[in-house]
């Protein structure tokens, strides 16, 4: 099984695949240990000790083994006053009667620090745990990171002295977003954000969410309440219409008097949808775990297919002629390592790849997209046309910033029609000019043009050529 060729792994060296993203927000629980004893998390980091937090199940080896050490009974003895280690059975499945009685033995005999069943699984799935053991350490202001099976105690006090705390009277700090982070024909669905008062004794009050595209303030969402040190508040947001596909959309608190601004501003590359024909194909190879693969294809009427219940090493090829709209396509691993076999061994990844056959672009592929990889594309009904072959035709530079340079030969004089469209379908250049036998050249500026992805469709004599164009800071 994989789960326990990583705890294999896990015993030999530090484990790097990466659960919750180091410094994410740690969410508050509550349980009670086996002696009878409430534990809260946020309170015991109100109190300005760190957490370290042992996530194992009763049935493993290596987090018995690591509990064996007593490496983390030796730094709660050693600095009680600065550090809470705390041990918490994660998986539900387990009954907490296997503490005292596991295939390892009692786990009472190797831990001798706050100890406690969570039956629920919640603390397991709010830390995004794909394995056992996991260690993260959690700072007094709720900030989370992984640290792994630490060695010694000095090694753990580096971890422990490089959390930071508030530093002064007035800091307002935005964490995280969370929504949509793909978006076809210039919208994008309403999601939120999450601030922080990380102000020293002072509580927060109000403040704005500024959403900015290309840094210009496009909408100003207000916000008010009451929030003490190092507690947050979720801002739900405005859905946008008539965004470009390739703006750099970015979140950013504004708190009048704000003494720290380095924690401000939120980037979490949101991504436009990217032109295509109607042909689309589907390229699926599961890895050693098939099962854990599914996907579904979302279009502008619902869910236009989806696939799981693969095998190990199973293929996938399937082709749509779809109709013009929005599309999402999703790929999700259960256990949240993408395809990536090779991780766990001498296996051989899997690969999900989605085609624009048309145009001859790969819209997206992926092998280690943990536990979902999307990409957002728009089938235009311009650009289903016909291929045309006739002619030679280059465009120097592709992506350009200032300008690039179309170069079509002709054998005999033509009319050419050249249009550009954006993911929207509008055309937003057009140019006509007859050409001479031999190279032609066309000079196209992007002054008139927003940053982002276009189309460029050559038209002579009825017959179209379609080449994507991007246009770049």
């Amino acid at each position: 099984m994989k789960k326990l060729l990583l705890f294999v792994m896990c015993t030999i060296f530090y484990c790097s695949y990466a659960q919750l993203p180091p410094n994410s927000f740690g969410e508050d629980f509550t349980l009670t240990d086996i002696n009878g004893n409430e534990f809260n998390l946020h309170s015991t980091l109100d109190e300005g000790k760190t957490v370290i937090l042992d996530l194992f199940a009763t049935w493993c080896g290596p987090c018995w083994s690591y509990a064996e050490t007593g490496v983390l009974e030796e730094l709660q003895n050693a600095y009680p006053d600065d550090v809470v280690c705390v041990a918490v059975e994660a998986d539900p499945s387990t009954a907490e009667s296997e503490i005292y009685n596991s295939g390892n033995g009692d786990w009472t005999t190797v831990i001798d620090y706050l100890l406690m069943d969570d039956p629920s699984g919640d603390v397991a799935e709010d830390y995004a745990l794909a394995y056992y053991p996991t260690i993260y350490k959690i700072c007094p202001d709720r900030m989370v990171t992984e640290v792994g099976q630490i060695s010694s105690v000095n090694a753990f006090m580096t971890e422990i002295n490089a959390c930071t705390t508030a530093q002064y009277s007035k800091d307002a700090k935005i964490l995280s977003y969370n929504g949509a982070t793909t978006f076809c024909g210039g919208n994008l669905d309403n999601g939120s954000v999450l601030i922080q008062n990380y102000s020293v004794g002072a509580t927060l009050t109000a403040c704005d969410i500024l959403t900015k595209i290309n840094g210009e303030t496009v909408e100003t969402t207000s916000w008010s309440g009451s929030l003490d040190t190092y507690q947050t508040a979720s801002i739900n947001l405005s859905s946008m219409n008539n965004v470009p596909d390739g703006a750099d959309i970015t979140f950013e608190i504004d708190y009048e008097g704000d003494m720290d601004t380095s924690n401000n501003t939120l980037d979490p590359g949101i991504l436009g949808s990217t032109g295509s024909s109607n042909d689309v194909s589907l390229y699926i190879m599961t890895d050693n775990w098939g099962e854990e693969t599914s996907w579904d294809l979302v279009g502008p009427g619902g869910t236009v297919a989806s696939g799981s219940g693969y095998g190990n090493y199973d293929t996938v090829n399937i082709t749509w002629d779809l109709d013009p709209g929005c599309y999402v396509f999703n790929v999700y691993d259960s256990y949240g390592d993408g395809v990536e076999a090779s991780m766990w061994g001498a296996y051989d990844d899997g690969v999900v790849t989605v085609t624009d056959n048309g145009l001859g672009n790969v819209l997206w592929t992926g092998v280690q997209f943990e536990s979902q990889g999307s990409v957002a594309f728009e089938v235009l009904a311009q650009f289903d046309v016909t291929e045309n072959t006739d002619f030679d035709i280059s465009l120097f530079p592709n992506p350009f910033k200032d300008y690039t340079n179309l170069s079509i030969y002709s054998e005999k004089g033509n009319e050419m029609n050249v249009e550009i469209y954006n993911t929207l379908g509008e055309i937003v250049y057009h140019e006509y000019m007859t050409l001479n036998t031999g190279v032609n050249n066309l000079k196209i500026e992007s002054k008139d043009l927003m940053i982002g992805m276009y189309y460029i469709n050559i038209i002579v004599d009825g017959k179209n050529s379609l080449k994507p164009l991007s246009i770049i800071k």
